[in-house]
This record gives C-alpha cells, structure tokens and sequence, in this order.
C-alpha cells in the first residue's frame, strides 16, 4: 500500500532559531551527527576520507580518528571512546584513542564494488545497514544491476537480508513507541515502513507511507514522532512531518541546498546540527561561501529522540 499526504501546511508549526554555522570544514559529505551525552561530544563523520570527528561544542574543539575507508556511519557503543563503524570490511568497532578496530560482522564480501551506507542499531542490540554501489553517481550506473541489499544483523552476528536489491537506502530509524522501523529510500524518494518488535525486529514487506517531492537524505525523529527531512534541494529545506499521520507539517529554510543528516544534542536534546556537504558544487557557488561541507546548529522547540547506542561484548572488543 502508498500513502502520498497532500503537501498541506500545519496550523501549528515547530519553532526553530536560525541556522549558524559552527564548523565550516567544507567537507565534500559530512553525515550522520550522533549525540555522546556522557561526555557531551557529537560524533560525525566525513564519508569520502573515512574520518570520524568528535566535536566539543563547549570549547570548539573537534577531535578526529582516520579508519582509512569511506564510511557510513559512527555510532557510540557502550563503552565510551569505542564507536561501531560502517567500513569497507564491514561492521568494526573502532577505538577512537588507538584508532585499532575489530571486526563485528560481515553482511557481504568486500570486493570493492560497494560500501555501507547509513548504519544504525535498535535497543535490543541489532545492527541495520545497507549497501551501494560505489558507482552510484558515475555516469554507468545502472539501478537495475548495481543493486545493494538491506541488511539486519543480529546481536549474534546471524546476518538477515530484509530487501535483496536496493539502489539507495539513508537513514534507518525507529518510532518512539519501538513499533514501526522506517528506512529513507533516497533513489525513489520514499519513506518506507517495516513491521517491527523489539523480540523479532523488522520483517515483512515494506510499506510506502510518504512520497516526497525532492530528494530525502537523512532523518531525525523527535519526542512527539515529529521527522525532520534533510533534502538535496534548490530550495534549500528542511521538511517536517508526523509519523503518527504522515502529514506534512512544515518547511525549515537552510543556509545551502546539499543538507544531508541532522542529529539532535545538548542537555536537553534541543540543539540540532545539521551536516552538509559539497559534492557537485561548482567553486563559485554561493553555497560555498555560505558554509557548504560544514555543520551547521539551531535549536529546537521540541527536545529530540535519543539515538540506539551500540553494545559490544567486552570480552571479544577490549
């Protein structure tokens, strides 16, 4: 079943302050900012050069660790300073003082056709991610041979191929009641839906529930099931809507037009940032002197969803 919502303004919008650029990188993708609230850092990473950064927002500071791959994603684990990364090798927990890691899993062979994309965890200790082609935006890419798959990985490492040939799955991300997973498919410009438990995970066929009109990058989820859609747009937004009825809510304005992944922070979970990226931009793009390839901030009015962190079996990673 699809669910396309009309484009409908919401009489009650979310209030958001001004978007001000905190670090201006120029980084060609940055993604996936993930909130450490025991040390108060956000982790973030540079796709292309396979970079993890972990930013102090009370000094400036900003930390980084190489894992000499591209990478999807860095989440926190359990046990602070260690970080489940989405490499060329598959699913490691890297060290972020040593920069050692150590293999987790492996959904597939890595035979440098593909990469992971987006990766993320559910309370009970499941790992879910996708693969692309690396050739995705080359001009021989063919959606219908290059396909990647999507994967859940179990706490005991038994890999599940949820959909066997995807072009391009984002940001996976559960509901605030654990009930539904949904998963950004990015080629088709879908939200798709997966039944979901805690005790089983996903199963089943997706389901469409939101068709958007430009295309969705990352997804953050706040405390009232509201979603907020980073795009890659010339109107330079960020999109609102309700996981509870799929409607569009609101239009956020953003300094640039390539808005790839936001993440919510602070002590209140309030703070937003926002990644951004360059890919495509000629030099004299205004984009570029406005902050593109950097992380941007704003607050919210309404606190957002922690992230699932990652919990590793100490005797196997320490």
């Amino acid at each position: 079943m699809e669910i396309t919502k009309n484009k409908e303004r919401s009489k009650q919008e979310i209030g958001f302050m001004d978007f001000k650029l905190i670090n201006g990188k120029s980084v060609v993708l940055a993604e996936t900012p993930i909130w450490d609230p025991r040390i108060n850092r956000l982790y973030w990473t540079d796709l292309f050069k396979g970079t993890v950064h972990r930013y102090d927002p009370a000094t400036g500071l900003d930390e980084s660790v190489e894992t000499g791959s591209v990478i999807g994603s860095a989440i926190p684990c359990d046990v602070i300073d260690k970080l489940l990364v989405a490499v060329d090798d598959g699913m490691m927990i890297l060290d972020f003082e040593t920069a050692k890691m150590e293999i987790v899993a492996a959904p597939q062979e890595n035979t440098g056709e593909f990469r992971y994309n987006d990766t993320r965890c559910d309370a009970a200790g499941r790992i879910f991610t996708s693969s692309v082609s690396k050739n995705y935006t080359e001009t021989l890419f063919d959606p219908n041979s290059m396909t990647g798959k999507f994967y859940m990985i179990e706490p005991d490492g038994e890999v599940k191929i949820l959909v066997d040939a995807i072009v391009q799955y984002n940001t996976i991300f559960l509901d605030n009641s654990n009930e539904n997973l949904f998963v950004v498919d990015t080629y088709n410009k879908k939200l798709l839906r997966f039944n979901y438990s805690l005790e089983n995970g996903a199963y089943g066929e997706p389901e469409t529930v939101i068709v958007f009109e430009e295309m969705p990058d990352g997804v953050s989820v706040d405390i009232k099931d509201n979603i907020y859609v980073c795009h890659w747009s010339e109107k330079k937004h960020i999109t609102v809507w309700s996981l509870k009825s799929y409607d569009f809510i609101q239009s956020i304005p953003f300094p640039v037009k390539n808005i790839c992944c936001g993440g919510f922070a602070g002590n209140d979970m309030r703070d937003f940032f926002v990644t951004t990226s360059t890919f495509s931009l000629a030099d004299d793009d205004p984009d570029m002197s406005a902050g593109a390839g950097g992380v941007f901030l704003s607050r919210s009015e309404i606190p957002g969803k922690p992230e699932n962190f990652y919990t590793i079996n100490l005797a196997d990673h320490i």
